[in-house]
This record gives C-alpha cells, sequence and structure tokens, in this order.
C-alpha cells in the first residue's frame, strides 16, 4: 500500500466534529508522511531493520544526510513523531480541529519537500545515510 492513502484519511478527518476522529487524523498524517519517506529510501537501497527504532533511525539519517531539505523533513518527522502517542493514549488532553489542521499541514508540507528534493540530490542523501549504517 502507499503511504500516501493515509493523508487521504487524514485530510477527511482533521475537521471533523468528532474528537477521536481528529486523533485519527493525527496518526494518519505522521504514519502517512512516515511510511513515504522510509519507502521511497528504501526502494533506493537504504536497509531498516523493520523495527519500532526505524521512526528514530529514520529522523536521524535524514538530519545528518548533509542536505537543507532532508534536514528539514527529518525536524518535521521529529515534531510529529510524539503526536500519535498523545493521540492515542492522553485522553485528558483536548484535541482540537487547529490542532489537527496545523499536523496535518505539516506534514503534508514535509512531503511537499521531500518530494521536491531532485533525483540527483536524493541520490547524494542515500550514498550519505548508507555511509552512516
Amino acid at each position: 500500500m502507499d503511504g500516501r492513502r493515509f493523508f487521504e484519511v487524514a485530510d477527511r478527518l482533521r475537521a471533523s466534529a468528532s474528537e477521536a476522529e481528529r486523533r485519527t487524523s493525527i496518526s494518519r498524517s505522521y504514519y502517512a508522511l512516515f511510511n513515504v519517506v522510509l519507502g521511497v529510501l528504501s526502494a533506493q537501497g537504504v536497509i531498516f531493520r523493520e523495527t519500532p527504532d526505524d521512526h528514530y533511525t529514520l529522523i536521524s539519517y535524514l538530519n545528518k544526510a548533509h542536505n537543507r531539505t532532508a534536514g528539514m523533513v527529518g525536524s518535521a518527522l521529529k515534531d510529529l513523531r510524539l503526536e500519535p502517542n498523545r493521540a492515542d493514549y492522553d485522553m485528558k488532553a483536548t484535541v482540537d480541529a487547529r490542532t489537527s489542521e496545523f499536523l496535518y499541514l505539516k506534514a503534508t508540507r514535509a512531503i511537499a519537500q521531500f518530494d521536491a528534493i531532485p533525483p540527483p540530490d536524493l541520490q547524494e542523501i542515500v550514498v550519505r545515510i548508507q555511509q552512516l549504517s
């Protein structure tokens, strides 16, 4: 499955009157970004272990790739990483439409930045990441 499909779900639910749906939007926004970036890099030869640590490994790789755009995407992933946990487990917090909208837009901007990386630059990023592992 293409991780981008999660953005469709997040988009439908981000302004919902239902807090449970807004919380789901937050989770789907993060996982869409994570799965798309992980999938592209994996297809380019970057090896991930398919463990929960892959979330932090991906963030670290992007931030250490010596590419401004990759670093911005890594920072967005880092910022968004804790949000699904809050949305899924912190039942005392209130998640309003403004919050789910903000996080959805942050994730969609990050994927647009990642998608705009020219192929030669993406290949450089992959080589640098492979040197890290």
